[in-house]
């Protein structure tokens, strides 16, 4: 039976593999073009094609970090300041690439997109949201703009599909099949005047967007969400995918995006088995710690040896041995 360590370690490899097949289906710029048209207020209207377009160059797929490149005071021996977490390896962006917009006065937006398969991974995805936006707004110092003109700055869009999403929350609150968008916006606290008329300066700098798609349906009213529970669902085949994404989304699928769907499913279905097998092997292992226990508390009621002895086969103090004998039903004998 395999240990702790060697169980997370299986299962963290087969989510790693998972994850970065998801990062590569999502990097397909048919795909990308998709997300920009429906969810980034400065493409509404593109078409398919024009969405393409602007993609400049290819996209970056977890080689850019989160972290500062600054070399931490604590690092030793010139080890990477690279925060790693297990399951998750470094911390890096999954994708992030450029646009430039068709407009007149044409503008470089800097797009990051995340692919998250726990809606609640012990923090608000949102804060994390924020915070990757605003490092991608900070790092561009030097690059886009400098510490004596701020007005180089690009926008930044961060945008969250989270997978797996319950239908609400504890408070009832709506989650999956929804997007929301999270914006900086000026408030204006006094003016003598017309508030409405007040200068608030540029501050359209950051955007984080929130896609939580459908975890027991592929089906939506939203385009988007149709096509990204369907690219991404761990319940259709292949075959399914294909049928769907080119016929409702008009989405066309390339060779690449086959394999790699192909390939997710056969991860779905292992990660899947691991989870099954896991918890077959803990509730059998569970099951004999049980049956020992029961053991040791009918020997003990027997008089075969007493209390003390009995909690140190179980690892625990005599106090504590007496006190689940008893609710387990046992009769703790009386000392002779």
């Amino acid at each position: 039976m395999q240990n702790y360590l060697s169980e997370e370690i299986e299962s963290a490899d087969l989510n790693a593999q998972y994850d970065a097949h998801v990062r590569r289906i999502l990097k397909d710029k048919n795909v990308l073009a998709y997300i920009l048209i429906y969810s980034v207020e400065e493409f509404e209207g593109y078409t398919f094609e024009e969405a393409k377009a602007a993609i400049e160059g290819e996209p970056e797929v977890a080689t850019r970090s989160v972290r500062p490149k600054k070399q931490s005071p604590d690092a030793i021996n010139g080890q990477s300041n690279e925060s790693k977490l297990p399951g998750e390896g470094s911390i890096t962006f999954d994708i992030v690439f450029f646009v430039r917009t068709k407009s007149a006065e044409k503008r470089k937006l800097y797009i990051n997109i995340e692919a998250q398969k726990s809606f609640y991974p012990g923090y608000d995805l949102t804060t994390r949201g924020v915070i990757y936006g605003a490092r991608l707004l900070s790092e561009q110092m030097d690059v886009e703009y400098t510490a004596d003109d701020y007005d180089g700055a690009k926008k930044v869009y961060s945008i969250w599909i989270c997978m797996n999403t319950p239908n609400e929350t504890k408070q009832h609150e709506d989650v999956a099949d929804t997007i929301v968008e999270y914006a900086m916006n000026p408030k204006v606290i006094y003016a003598p005047g017309e508030k409405d008329n007040v200068k608030t300066g540029r501050y359209d700098l950051l955007s984080v967007v929130m896609i939580c798609l459908n975890n027991e349906s592929t089906d939506s009213e939203n385009k988007l969400i149709g096509m990204l529970s369907t690219l991404l669902s761990s319940k259709l085949s292949k075959e399914e995918k294909k049928s769907v994404l080119e016929t409702e989304y008009k989405l066309p699928m390339t060779a690449e995006m086959e394999s790699e769907a192909s390939i997710m499913c056969n991860l779905s279905y292992a990660i899947s088995e691991e989870a099954e097998r896991k918890g077959i092997e803990k509730g059998i292992e569970k099951g004999i710690e049980k049956g020992i226990k029961k053991e040791i508390f009918r020997s003990v009621q027997e008089g075969d040896y007493g209390t003390k002895r009995g909690a140190e086969k179980l690892n625990l103090t005599e106090e504590e041995f007496i006190k689940e004998m008893s609710a387990e039903g046992y009769k703790i004998p009386t000392p002779a």
